[in-house]
């Protein structure tokens, strides 16, 4: 079923500040960076390190783009910090109609196209411990991850 940490999403007011303090406090570099329109962000991935699944472990900065995106909302209320956390599945599809099974709410009727590529789902912050939870399907088989494919959060 899941494989791996894909990302931690964080919310953040500066992603250009954000992305140089990582930078600065940790080394970790920009593996990937884009505008998804349809949810209102401006994100970067920093690759952390890869996974025994031939995946990839990232820290996903966000920043919204427009103050009705969700998270601006969730910036309003929460601040910055954590945002998220995304799991990696082989099987998005599957995995989030087995988790639906199990009484989980699942927010989206259909995967949607995430950050490079992948495909996503969310799971109800509240039928999960108050935790945000993503599914990520890789868009790339594992082991081929590379720059340049187009997507979103």
């Amino acid at each position: 079923m899941l494989t791996r940490i894909d990302h931690i999403g964080i919310a953040c007011r500066d992603l250009d500040k954000t992305v140089e303090f990582y930078r600065a406090t940790y080394g970790f570099e920009v593996f990937h960076s884009e505008v998804n329109e349809e949810q209102g962000v401006r994100e970067a991935m920093l690759r952390i390190n890869g996974t025994d699944d031939g995946g990839a472990s990232y820290l996903q900065l966000l920043e919204p783009t427009r103050p009705d995106s969700t998270v601006a909302k969730w910036l309003e209320k929460n601040g910055e910090g954590v945002h998220h956390i995304a799991f990696g599945t082989a099987d998005v599809d599957g995995d989030s109609e087995a988790i639906r099974g199990k009484g989980v709410r699942v927010l989206y009727d259909e995967p949607r196209i995430g950050s490079m590529g992948s495909r996503i789902t969310f799971l109800h912050p509240k039928d999960c411990g108050g935790v945000l939870t993503e599914l990520v399907t890789s868009a790339q088989p594992a082991g081929h991850e590379g720059h340049g494919a187009q997507g979103g959060h």
